[in-house]
């Protein structure tokens, strides 16, 4: 759980920072940085998704996964709850939680850190979210700051699956939910770039069906 900590910890630092700037950093700069960050975004979904080697199951299971997340009202859910904390905290949880959580070094950093008690992948992609959150803070605002907590919660709770779970989790698959999450990030990626608006939160209820996807089509 070290690296968990600490990625939650440079996420609140930054966020914070980001905060405390936020009307000392010019309009044009920060459309600048975010310009980059949802370019870069996109590229590591591009780099992520070609890792599938199985898309009929990722297809497969990012539909199932669109349906349940719609009829649950996942994302509708959480962003309106977030938005009772002031206006537009919601979408800005939404997309700094993906931007951090999503992704093949939380992913595998949460593996090697449940599993091998190695938390060098998640200090290192904490460093990396302590310089993203000072320019998503100072342009989204306070929702970065409360990403720390789903920080906290998501990358802790795979952190502890894993170790549960202990070396029963192939490569294979780990490749497949990375694939599925670089479809994801695209998706966060056009989304902030101000393309187009994805139901993200709905989207991701994909990645805890896709190993039971896969095995379905393995029996088949």
């Amino acid at each position: 759980m070290l690296g968990t900590l600490f990625n939650t910890a440079t996420v609140l630092v930054g966020a914070g920072f980001g905060l405390a700037l936020r009307k000392k950093v010019p309009e044009s700069l920060r459309k600048v940085v975010f310009s980059a960050i949802g370019l870069f975004t996109l590229y590591i979904g591009v780099d992520l998704m070609t890792g599938i080697s199985n898309p009929i199951a990722v297809f497969m299971a990012l539909v199932l996964g669109a349906a349940m997340g719609h009829a649950l009202g996942v994302d509708r859910r959480i962003r309106a709850a977030a938005d009772n904390l002031g206006t537009g905290i919601g979408a800005a949880l939404v997309q700094s939680t993906l931007l951090f959580c999503v992704g093949a070094m939380t992913l595998v950093g949460c593996m090697r850190d449940g599993l091998q008690q190695d938390p060098t992948i998640l200090y290192a992609k904490g460093t990396m979210d302590l310089f993203s959150s000072v320019f998503l803070a100072a342009t989204l605002g306070r929702g970065v700051l409360y990403a720390a907590g789903a920080v906290l919660v998501l990358q802790g709770g795979l952190t502890l699956g894993f170790s549960v779970m202990g070396s029963g989790i192939s490569e294979a698959l780990v490749a497949e939910l990375s694939g599925l999450g670089g479809i994801l990030l695209f998706g966060l990626g056009m989304d902030l770039l101000g393309i187009r608006q994805f139901p993200l939160l709905d989207l991701s209820c994909a990645l805890p069906l896709l190993p039971a996807v896969l095995w379905l089509l393995n029996l088949v």
